[in-house]
């Protein structure tokens, strides 16, 4: 579990970070709109698409880091690239904080604490 400052200061950076949170918001939106056929036509799109996911994803977690220069920061696999939330684990020794952020909101997350 994260303490309360340590907390604050994801918060903020979360915060900070707002407009990469709507860019991957937009990075599922087209994702969603992608349409798929036997002939793998749009396995280009979806590279790129993710490829766009794991550079906004990475300057989050950069800035989350600067942040959190205590903690080890893992970004977790993504689920799709349709899904609209951001799975981290938080080290720091031997506690691990999960946290999801749910960014399927433009303008706005909301930041869950799993363990």
């Amino acid at each position: 579990m994260l303490i309360e400052e340590d907390y604050e200061k994801l918060k903020l950076s979360f915060i900070d970070s707002q407009r990469l949170f709507d860019k991957l918001n937009r990075v599922a939106d087209q994702a969603e709109e992608l349409e798929y056929d036997e002939s793998g036509m749009y396995a280009e799109e979806e590279e790129t698409l993710q490829r766009h996911w794991l550079k906004l994803s990475a300057k989050i977690v950069d800035a989350l880091s600067d942040a959190l220069n205590e903690y080890t920061i893992e970004l977790k696999d993504m689920i799709s690239l349709e899904s609209r939330e951001l799975n981290l684990n938080l080290i720091k020794a031997e506690n691990v904080s999960e946290i999801k952020v749910d960014y399927s909101e433009d303008g706005a997350i909301s930041i869950s604490q799993v363990s």
